[in-house]
């Protein structure tokens, strides 16, 4: 149990990080932006680059990587978002898609189709009977400092508060002198540099290739799904239960319960878990929003 749990901590972080950039985008814009799924992807490769090839110190590169991410993020808003101001939510989640696509392409077109790793060799470290190694720890401690952060910046400070009311009423924070294109911009920045250090935490702990977007995917757009489109932070406890969910699943014996032999699911279905959850709490959504209503 003890492993599962770790394994909960470890999987979540990754997710987690990434997840809180698609919820604070969709508080902002009203759209699902599948572009955020790319710039995680985006941020590892400079990260890497800036690592294996600049001779950067890893740390440095991941945090010079997500101001770089960041920076990307803010130039595809310039160029694109922001010029679609009138198109609805469905048409800028298509075009988002599209520049999803754009970006994969280019990182293939860069880097080749092969995969590609860190070279990291962590210390192993055992509690119990549970495994689990030092850049595990790392991840785990980054995943925290990053909410931590992020928590700060948007309830402790002017520019969150001016973010926080941008993403509640647009037209009002208009008429209270927010400057409404300079806090979108900075929405662009801090979901691009939080996808990118989740890309990185992500393609250290497995492995780095173009078509890792497909792999990150799912379990974040369902951790969203599951903390509530518009929650930030609900969006990092999405992360964790549905981590919690696959772990739980994959790593139990079901098959002791009931007889001799050993069974339990196959890791191949995590996805599977992921596509559920989501589909369950959409279909369970308009019930308890009515449930709610009449309470």
């Amino acid at each position: 149990m003890l492993q599962i749990l770790i394994n909960t901590l470890i999987y979540s972080g990754e997710i987690g990080i990434i997840a809180v950039g698609v919820a604070l985008s969709y508080s902002v814009l009203r759209f699902a932006n599948f572009a955020h799924i790319q710039f995680a992807v985006v941020g590892a490769y400079l990260a890497f680059t800036l690592n294996q090839f600049l001779h950067c110190p890893l740390v440095l590169a991941v945090i010079l990587a997500a101001v770089l991410t960041g920076g990307i993020a803010v130039t595809v808003d310039a160029l694109v978002f922001s010029r679609l101001r009138d198109v609805t939510p469905e048409g800028k989640m298509i075009v988002s898609w599209g520049v999803a696509l754009l970006l994969r392409s280019t990182m293939g077109a860069i880097f080749g189709s092969s995969s590609r790793v860190f070279g990291l060799e962590p210390a192993s470290l055992q509690i119990g009977d549970a495994f689990f190694t030092s850049l595990d720890v790392v991840v785990v401690v980054v995943a925290i400092l990053a909410m931590i952060l992020l928590h700060f910046l948007l309830y402790s400070t002017r520019l969150g508060t001016a973010l926080r009311a941008l993403a509640s009423n647009a037209d009002l924070a208009a008429t209270r002198g927010i400057p409404a294109r300079r806090m979108v911009s900075l929405m662009w920045f801090i979901c691009g540099a939080y996808a990118a250090i989740g890309g990185s935490l992500f393609a250290l702990e497995s492995q780095l290739a173009p078509n890792m977007d497909l792999i990150i995917l799912l379990p974040v757009f369902a951790s969203v799904t599951l903390g509530g489109l518009s929650n930030v932070f609900g969006a990092a406890l999405g992360a964790l239960g549905l981590s919690l969910a696959q772990n739980l699943l994959i790593g139990v014996d079901f098959g002791s319960w009931f007889s001799a032999n050993s069974w339990s699911v196959p890791t191949q279905f995590r996805d599977f878990i992921a596509v559920g959850a989501m589909v369950i709490i959409l279909l369970l959504r308009p019930y308890l929003a009515r449930r709610r209503r009449a309470v």
